[in-house]
């Protein structure tokens, strides 16, 4: 049997920004209300760290997750910031999820489509087991929300990762629907897949750090 225990090829298969996803602004619409515009910007509030299956993730009291069963974790708030920690969350359980649990995850944080379907394909060809190495495993840094569309409500984020503590910084894109009262990530196909960036430097992402 095959044991898959590399976090970034997980990711590499789940992360993707579909443009058609989050939509586009039509600069020639006029806005019908004057609801202030929410801030792309700011950092999730509450943030503490939990650890799930040897990574380190962001969770917030204010933005989610809400519920927690194992690895899977959903309840996120119907904002940027809440995108944001559904992604990162997301993300995470997709590639650490065990054979037994894989399906429930697959359900549970991502919206249906093709590229659900092709990552449940692959998946169910692969065996999952144990901890990912503190040597190999991602360190959640910052963000930037490159989209974010209110009909239908849908974001695209860009999240920032240091692999093994000191090793390369790089970037990868999640898109992300509201479906359900919940933020579902957008899965890409094989065609569609995007490969994560390495970056230079942190200017333009908002640091995810400890607030409380």
């Amino acid at each position: 049997m095959t044991t898959l225990r590399v976090f970034t090829a997980a990711v590499a298969t789940a992360a993707i920004v579909l443009t058609a996803a989050c939509g586009s602004a039509d600069d020639t619409d006029t806005p019908h209300d004057t609801a202030a515009a929410p801030d792309l910007a700011a950092a999730p509030a509450d943030v503490q760290w939990r650890t799930v299956g040897g990574v380190s993730i962001p969770v917030s009291a204010v933005d989610g997750p809400t519920t927690t069963n194992g690895i899977v974790r959903s309840g996120y708030s119907k904002t940027p910031q809440g995108a944001v920690l559904a992604a990162i969350n997301g993300q995470t359980a997709l590639a650490v999820a065990g054979d037994r649990a894989w399906p429930e995850v697959v359900n549970t944080v991502t919206a249906p489509g093709p590229g659900r379907d092709e990552f449940a394909a692959a998946r169910a060809g692969v065996t999952v087991s144990g901890t990912v190495p503190a040597d190999t495993a991602p360190t959640f840094v910052g963000f930037e929300v490159t989209d974010y569309q209110s009909d239908p409500l849908s974001a695209a984020v860009t999240i920032a990762q240091r692999l093994g503590g000191d090793g390369g910084l790089y970037s990868y894109p999640v898109a992300l629907q509201w479906i359900a009262d919940d933020w579902r990530i957008v899965l890409p196909t094989a065609e569609e897949n995007v490969d994560a960036a390495e970056l230079n430097t942190l200017d333009g992402y908002t640091a995810l750090e400890k607030t409380s």
